[in-house]
C-alpha cells in the first residue's frame, strides 16, 4: 500500500491473520487480579498488571473451580541465540518474520502465532519523531497453559524471555483485551 493510498483513505488488504482464530483457548483464562510490580528494562520503565490463571468453569456463586498463580522465570539472553517456548532463535526477527503492525499476530519461523506489541522510543521534538526509528518489541506465545514473553529493545544485544508471566506492560495487557486474547 502506497502513500496515495493512505491518502486517500484506502485500507491495506487483510492478511489471513487478520482473521485468524485467537490460539489461547484453554480450560484455563489469564485474569487480572490488580496492579503488578513494574517492568524494568534497559532504557525503559513501566506500570504492569497483575494476572493470575482461571478456570473457565465456574461454582454456583461465580468463583473459578481452579485457579493457579503464574511462577514466572525471567532470562536475559542473547538476541542472537535464545530460546523461547522451546524453540531456538537466531534473531528476534524469526518471532515475527513479515513485521506486521503492532498489536497483531504473526507466525514464527516454526508456524506458532505471536501476537507482537510495539512501542515506539520516546520523542521529544519534531527531530526525534522524525529520525527515531528504535522500538521496545513485545512477543507473547501461548503453550501448555503458560504464557511466554519475549522483549527486545532495538540496538540492544540481548532479549529478556519470560517462562510464566505473572506481570504483563498495561499497553500489552491492554492489546490482548482488545484481541480477545483470554475470552
Amino acid at each position: 500500500m502506497g502513500f496515495l493510498d493512505k491518502l486517500q483513505g484506502k485500507k491495506p488488504a487483510k492478511t489471513s491473520w487478520d482473521s485468524a482464530p485467537v490460539p489461547w483457548r484453554g480450560d484455563m483464562v489469564l485474569r487480572s487480579v490488580g496492579p503488578g510490580k513494574p517492568a524494568e528494562y534497559p532504557g525503559y520503565t513501566c506500570a504492569t498488571v497483575r494476572v493470575r490463571w482461571e478456570s473457565r468453569q465456574t461454582d454456583e456463586s461465580g468463583a473459578p473451580l481452579a485457579v493457579r498463580e503464574p511462577h514466572p522465570k525471567t532470562f536475559p539472553l542473547p538476541a542472537a541465540a535464545f530460546t523461547a517456548a522451546g524453540r531456538a532463535y537466531t534473531s528476534v526477527k524469526q518471532l515475527d518474520p513479515d513485521r506486521y503492525r503492532d498489536g497483531t499476530w504473526s507466525r514464527d519461523i516454526y508456524g506458532r502465532q505471536v501476537l507482537c506489541v510495539w512501542e515506539r522510543f520516546p520523542c521529544f521534538d519534531s527531530s526525534d519523531y522524525l529520525y527515531e526509528k528504535r522500538f521496545f518489541r513485545w512477543f507473547f506465545f501461548w503453550e501448555n497453559g503458560h504464557l511466554i514473553r519475549v522483549q527486545h529493545t532495538d540496538e540492544r544485544p540481548i532479549v529478556t524471555v519470560t517462562v510464566d508471566v505473572r506481570d504483563i506492560e498495561d499497553q500489552c495487557w491492554q492489546i490482548m483485551q482488545q484481541q480477545g486474547c483470554f475470552q
